[in-house]
């Protein structure tokens, strides 16, 4: 740095100071605006358009309408960034897709959302999306501002040695001369620097030094020495004048922007223009400076030409004030900024215009305006129309939930019918015996009330009380029975048909329910064994607990069980904790498949649909015991092992808000 020359320091200093933090400036806001254009046009859209298909494709996925998926896919494939949209069902295998072609060197982003039905995922949406565009208007802005910095760089270069040639190189290669003269003893040129900085203190401090030397050397060539500072001085202030007006016009020449000089001694008639402003508006020096009629229709409006005149005058200086112009013979009018300040070249009054053309600029942000409010009804319009999607998909969703409430009631009442079939057909049997017992019983009264009028015998009266014995006997049996089976039809059966709370012993309410589904047992060849403590009491929903049970060994019955096989279901329980009981139904089946497991509680969901299978006798139970019975059911099973259902219950659930409001 010692031996650099001040002029290759200052190249140094343009390069460090300018076009190095520029640069890595320009690098960061390049990439700030290429992360945020990403975020804002390919993230977030991807994001909501992933949000969306996965929400709309559910009910056609479910239903398999490939058009319904086709026209919301297609939607979002009018988006210039989405490359592809792929839909996959339950399988993984392809529902619907639309795809573009795509550049082998493009940048994709992916983004997967599954498809879920109420908790059940039922598919899977991808997208992908290019940053291709994105990438490309980058690298546009990014040759602009190279190019801005280029033009900035050259600029502030020329400035910087211009002011760096002027008021250091030239003032510092002028005292190196004058004092090599001092040096020399030559006492008779003066050392003086017009400008008060730190050059002009310095000179002025070796003029005063050369003084005293000149006035000890000798006091007679004082006026000799004044007369030649005079002349000097003279010669110098003409040169200096020359020099600052060559600078003058090579910087007004040299100019980027338009440039105008009016004199106010010539009603501010222009004077002189530079080659920007030639170049701007079309017309030569020749044809703008000479002629008052062409000057005048430069600008469209001559109240623009007054305002700014006015201004100036007021303040000096204008900045920033906007007006049309006209340029050259063609007539274009072009809108341009306009600044300037009243300036004196010696006793003259001058005012320098820059005319900025600002047309573009003004056309660019016009553009972005009507840009962003396309943009604004396109979202409000898309707004409305997911509004209106997801409005018609809640009305879908409501009629299918009332559709499944209408199916589940229908299944209990089903239930309780082919219930009330069975105890009919159980209940034939014992009153049919007591009707011929009885039928019995009157025949042989009368047989005895005709012997006794004859004069009965005493063996025909013993024969008749001995059979009178055994048709009683056969009497009490078979009613008793009958009201066995009455009464337990009777507690199963209200249970079944409301969800009354009550405090009961869980063995004795599982034998009333083995009972009841008797004659439906006695139809299979399997047998179900009953393994429960006795006195385990509950303060809960008897009622759903029987309708779960019932569903357990029906499904046992239809899908555990085929061909002769004879099967056996167990029902066992325990007390867990003071709070909580366990339940297990298991069977000696041929099991479920593993794929199966996650999918046995969804409603609709049968292996045997059409063969006796509702799909909707596991789905009741669970939500029986989830929502009613407040407990919980898993499955375990494995292939031709089995299955167990195990129910862990409270013995006593929390109180539902309408039974707190009975209960108050």
């Amino acid at each position: 740095m010692r031996t650099l020359s001040l002029r290759q320091i200052l190249i140094l200093g343009v390069v460090v100071g300018i076009v190095l933090p520029a640069t890595v400036l320009g690098r960061f806001l390049v990439q700030d605006r290429y992360e945020r254009e990403l975020q804002l046009r390919v993230r977030n859209p991807m994001s909501q358009y992933a949000d969306m298909l996965s929400r709309a494709m559910a009910v056609p996925v479910w239903t398999l309408d490939k058009a319904v998926a086709n026209q919301f896919i297609q939607a979002v494939m009018r988006n210039p960034e989405v490359v592809s949209v792929e839909v996959f069902d339950e399988s993984k295998s392809i529902f619907a897709r639309s795809a573009k072609f795509k550049k082998a060197d493009a940048k994709f982003l992916h983004e997967e959302r599954p498809i879920l039905l109420e908790t059940k995922v039922i598919g899977t949406v991808m997208l992908e999306l290019t940053t291709e565009h994105i990438e490309k208007e980058l690298w546009a802005d990014f040759l602009k501002l190279g190019l801005a910095l280029v033009v900035q760089v050259v600029f502030s270069f020329i400035l910087i040695w211009f002011l760096f040639e002027r008021r250091i190189v030239r003032p510092i290669q002028e005292l190196q001369l004058a004092t090599g003269r001092l040096a020399r003893g030559k006492l008779d040129q003066p050392l003086e620097w017009l400008r008060q900085d730190e050059i002009g203190n310095l000179a002025q401090g070796l003029d005063k030094m050369r003084l005293n030397l000149g006035r000890l050397i000798t006091e007679r060539e004082a006026q000799n020495v004044v007369l030649q500072q005079e002349l000097n001085e003279r010669l110098r202030a003409e040169q200096a004048l020359k020099i600052t007006e060559e600078k003058f016009i090579g910087i007004f020449q040299a100019s980027p922007v338009a440039m105008t000089v009016l004199r106010k001694a010539q009603h501010y008639s222009m004077i002189d223009v530079n080659h920007a402003w030639v170049r701007q508006f079309l017309w030569s020096h020749d044809e703008i400076l000479g002629d008052a009629d062409t000057q005048q229709a430069l600008w469209r409006s001559e109240n623009d030409f007054f305002e700014i005149l006015r201004i100036v005058e007021r303040d000096g200086e204008i900045h920033d004030y906007e007006a049309w112009l006209t340029c050259g013979r063609q007539e274009k009018i072009i809108l341009c900024q306009v600044s300037g300040r009243m300036i004196r070249l010696g006793n003259e009054p001058l005012i320098i215009l820059v005319q900025e053309d600002i047309t573009e600029k003004r056309q660019n942000e016009q553009e972005i305006r009507n840009m962003n409010t396309t943009l604004e009804r396109r979202v409000s319009e898309r707004t409305q129309a997911l509004e209106a999607a997801n409005s018609e998909l809640t009305v879908v969703l409501e009629n299918l939930q009332r559709a499944q409430r209408e199916l589940l009631r229908t299944e209990k009442m089903a239930a309780l019918g082919s219930l009330v079939a069975g105890i009919a057909h159980e209940l034939n049997t014992p009153i049919g015996t007591s009707v011929t017992v009885a039928s019995t019983l009157a025949q042989h009264t009368d047989d005895v009330l005709l012997e006794f009028d004859k004069g009965m015998r005493r063996s025909v009266l013993e024969e008749y009380l001995r059979n009178a014995k055994t048709g009683a006997d056969l009497l009490l049996r078979n009613l008793s029975k009958a009201s066995e089976l009455v009464i337990s039809f009777k507690q199963v059966a209200v249970d079944r048909t409301s969800a009354n709370r009550r405090l009961f012993a869980l063995d004795e309410m599982l034998s009333e329910l083995i009972v009841t589904l008797g004659p439906t047992i006695r139809k299979t060849r399997h047998d179900i064994i009953l393994k429960v403590p006795p006195k385990l009491m509950m303060d809960s929903y008897p009622g759903p607990l029987g309708q779960v049970l019932t569903n357990l060994i029906n499904n046992a019955f239809i899908h555990a069980f085929e061909g002769d096989y004879r099967g056996t279901v167990s029902i066992t329980a325990r007390v867990v904790d003071e709070k909580f009981a366990e339940i297990v139904v298991s069977d000696d089946g041929k099991g479920i498949l593993e794929a199966n497991l996650g999918r046995i509680f969804d409603p609709f969901f049968t292996t045997r649909l059409g063969q006796g299978g509702s799909g909707l006798g596991l789905n009741i139970a669970y939500n029986l015991v989830s929502e009613v019975l407040c407990g919980n059911i898993v499955v375990e099973s494995a292939l031709n092992k089995g299955t167990s259902f195990r129910i862990t219950l409270p013995l006593s659930p929390k109180l539902n808000d309408d039974e707190q409001d009975s209960a108050e």
